[in-house]
């Protein structure tokens, strides 16, 4: 390829490559004909040589191309290896990185093919971790999972499923056959609304769960505000003078599933009766057969994205086991709401105000749940923000301080947090390129910096003037929500750097490459533990019944043991360790309504292995600095497994031999009392223990930067407080993120200005597992004959660990727990 001697003449329009060749120049040089074709260094001025008719150049210049290929995607191999291995020494960038842009320039290759191919070479390793069951059985975890995902891979540690086979709810064959057909519904349906209508309860009773649902449920998700539920829901069904509800014509089957719905869940909540859980399944079960009188999959509609939105919030509410079942129905959901196209803004067609504000809301609740669902899962989400253009709904309950500045209210605020930092963690937890260190800084960053509203910020410390927990209990969940779902957020996507910071062999982990990861989870699970145990005796029974605080506590206290265990030597063991205890004391009482029964035993092995841990550095043990894995006494299970070994992520084979009372016929044997007991009047409910524990307030002062002793470098200042990258309270839409960094926002302190989204859930008999905290994953179903017992076999791929969730399982494997 030889370049022509620049001319003195005139230069032609057309570079002289593409007059050679007889191609359109576009007229900028280098032109994109001579990019593509590889000669762009030769542009405008040279010429290629002939290659028509000579294949013996033709093959040359095709693997001189080739070649340039595989070279630049090496170079682009060992400049990130040298700058990684740069990283882990804690000094500056090497001398040949500065100059790594004029190497792949002097290439003559563009700067985007050069990009496409260096990631080609950077694809994350990060694939998670595959179950497999010995009938074929599948079940995928991603690299984010709380902590009680992990029990849920152990033997015996699944939950116990109830059976809620409709036909057992009193319903007669026709509603038992269309809730069986859920959520397609039959072929050919000849059935009406008329079958419902003795399942109605009167009017008082109706509007009394109604006021439950709104009061107990919808603090969180409010997929229908109630003004709808009134206005439209209400009046289509006739009462007679009575109050018994006698004609549906005028209401249509989806919106009688929102109806029923709106009935299940209140139910959970009223305690007048024992049987109120019997009847909000039976409400549940209705709910489903009346969206099966007209199938989706001919008639989608707003209401239908409602209804099905209520199902799985109800699921979610009455059953920590329905892990499985909420995700798929959150899967069909997000299908229909795109079917109608709620991920566009509604105002471009015209519609009615009230209905575009009605769809806004529909959709960013839906959207919410589902990012939050997906990072807590491991799984990708349905819905990309980059794929939506749909506005924020206007603010229903803002609030004006004194000076007469608006604040967002709460389901406002949980919009924009959800299309601002949530959909930049699912990125940074799904995308298969690797991600550096540096952009989990800035991703937390981003999460920290994101204003709260003043009357929604939850107190943490003693120190923390001008917070108090509101009276109000809707408010007050609503508060230690925000500061939940961001300190969760923040805690799990830096433990598997916290975990192999604490496991380096060095005695103060604040020292090593990570310790901003160390800093922020410790820094998150004290204040997960301190705000709920603040929370507590304001709101006792309210707290006690939120499955999700306690879950993410649950995990908090992980990493309080973990620390402890792994550095017991560190500046930071000792206040970790007067903290677990509390917390342990506290969990105990405070989650018992609630909890897997499985945490406890999984924290007292924790807290027995600290304070081992703790005593024997304290007392000048050689052989009690950093834990070794080989100085680690596993707890095994009765069948020789080492549970720590599968919470590890290490290779593990599981075999789980399912007992009688497990098998699939033996919830067949139902009491004869659970029929006639639900043909009875509808409404009745159960009894909630309401007995509150206040747990003493024992002021530990609770360390921060200034007590982390001999930190790494990088640290100084990392708490010292950001320049907020807020956003704008009259913004109605989301903000990329390019455009976002330019809003001005208020500076926030970093140690005060934590709080977290909105995924928490209501309250809730006995459930588990959260979409938006830790859910619970059962063992794959498998058919079976009656007498025959069936060994699950679980296999987890790690053996080294390839990602997040797999350094993390190695890791807590280790604590013997």
């Amino acid at each position: 390829m030889n370049a022509a001697e620049p001319s003195h003449e005139r230069r032609g329009l057309s570079c002289a490559e593409c007059r050679r060749s007889k191609l359109k120049c576009d007229r900028v040089f280098p032109c994109q004909s001579c990019i593509r074709r590889g000669c762009a260094k030769i542009c405008p001025d040279g010429a290629m040589p002939a290659t028509k008719g000579n294949k013996v150049l033709a093959a040359h210049a095709r693997k001189l191309t080739e070649q340039n290929k595989q070279q630049v995607a090496r170079i682009r191999e060992l400049e990130k290896a040298l700058a990684d291995a740069q990283a882990g020494n804690g000094g500056g960038p090497h001398p040949l990185l500065q100059s790594a842009s004029t190497s792949s320039s002097s290439a003559g290759i563009p700067e985007s093919t050069l990009a496409e191919d260096a990631t080609d070479c950077e694809v994350s390793k990060a694939i998670g971790s595959l179950a497999i069951g010995n009938d074929g059985q599948v079940k995928y975890h991603g690299e984010s999972a709380g902590s009680e995902y992990l029990q849920t891979l152990l033997p015996n540690n699944e939950m116990a499923r109830k059976n809620k086979d409709p036909k057992y709810l009193g319903l007669p064959f026709e509603l038992s056959e269309l809730a069986n057909s859920f959520p397609f519904g039959l072929r050919d349906c000849t059935y009406t609304k008329q079958h419902f209508i003795p399942f109605l309860p009167k009017r008082e009773q109706t509007l009394r769960l109604a006021d439950l649902y709104y009061g107990h449920a919808a603090w969180m998700y409010d997929p229908i505000m109630r003004d709808e539920f009134m206005g439209d829901i209400m009046p289509a069904i006739q009462f007679d003078s009575s109050g018994t509800a006698i004609s549906l014509d005028s209401l249509h089957p989806h919106r009688l599933s929102v109806f029923f719905m709106v009935l299940a869940t209140g139910t959970l909540f009223d305690d007048t009766i024992d049987s109120a859980i019997i009847v909000a399944e039976q409400y549940h079960a209705l709910a489903c057969a009346a969206l099966s009188l007209k199938s989706i999959l001919d008639e989608a509609s707003t209401t239908a994205v409602q209804a099905l939105f209520m199902l799985f919030h109800f699921v979610f509410l009455s059953d920590r086991a329905g892990n499985e079942r909420r995700w798929l129905l959150v899967g069909i959901c997000t299908r229909v709401a795109q079917i109608i196209g709620l991920q566009r803004d509604s105002a471009g067609w015209n519609l009615e105000p009230a209905e575009v504000q009605r769809r806004r809301i529909l959709f960013w609740e839906l959207f919410t749940w589902d990012a939050w669902t997906s990072v807590v899962n491991g799984r990708p989400p349905a819905m990309n923000i980059h794929n939506i253009d749909a506005r924020f709904p206007e603010d229903l309950d803002p609030t004006t301080k004194v000076s007469g500045e608006v604040d967002l209210g709460f389901h406002a605020w949980k919009f924009r947090y959800s299309a601002v930092c949530l959909s930049v963690s699912v990125d940074h937890v799904f995308n298969i390129r690797q991600s550096s260190y540096a952009a989990l800084l800035e991703l937390d960053r981003k999460i920290r910096t994101f204003p709260v509203p003043t009357q929604l910020q939850a107190p943490v410390e003693g120190s923390e003037a001008g917070r108090s927990w509101s009276p109000d209990p809707v408010r007050a969940m609503q508060q230690y929500c925000i500061l939940s779902e961001r300190e969760s957020n923040l805690m799990y996507i830096h433990r598997s750097y916290f975990a192999q910071a604490i496991r380096s062999g060095s005695v103060n982990p604040l020292t090593h490459k990570y310790a901003e990861s160390v800093a922020a989870a410790y820094r998150s699970a004290l204040r997960l533990i301190s705000s709920l145990r603040g929370l507590y005796p304001v709101h006792p029974t309210r707290a006690r019944r939120v499955w999700f605080f306690w879950s993410n506590c649950f995990s908090a206290c992980i990493i309080l043991g973990a620390l402890i265990v792994e550095a017991p030597g560190c500046d930071l063991a000792s206040n970790a360790l007067q903290e677990f205890d509390q917390a342990y004391i506290f969990y105990e009482e405070g989650s018992r309504l609630c909890r897997p029964a499985a945490t406890m035993t999984t924290l007292e092995k924790l807290r027995q292995r600290a304070h081992a841990a703790f005593h024997a550095a304290r007392s000048g043990d050689p052989s009690a600095g950093p834990v070794s894995s080989s100085r680690r006494s596993p707890y095994n299970t009765p069948n020789g497994l080492d549970e720590l070994e599968v919470l590890e992520g290490r290779k593990s084979v599981i075999a789980r031999s399912r007992s009688p009372s497990q098998s699939p016929l033996a919830h067949a044997a139902v009491p004869s009392f659970l029929e006639s007991q639900v043909r009875g009047e509808v409404g009745q409910h159960v009894n909630v223990p309401s007995t509150p524990y206040v747990l003493p307030d024992v002021g530990i002062e609770r360390p921060y930067v200034n007590q982390f002793g001999d930190t790494h470098p990088s640290m100084i200042g990392f708490y010292q407080g950001y320049e907020s990258a807020g956003y704008d309270v009259s913004n109605e839409r989301y903000v990329p993120q390019h455009e976002y960094q330019q809003m001005a926002g208020p500076s926030m302190d970093r140690r005060t200005s934590l709080g977290g989204p909105g995924y928490a859930q209501t309250d809730l008999l006995a459930p588990s597992g959260h979409p938006s905290g830790h859910p619970s994953y059962p063992a794959p179903a498998a058919i079976v004959h009656p007498q025959a017992q069936y060994q699950y076999m679980h296999q987890v791929s790690a053996m080294p660990p390839r990602n997040q969730d797999e350094v993390w399982r190695n890791f807590v494997t280790h604590l013997d727990i």
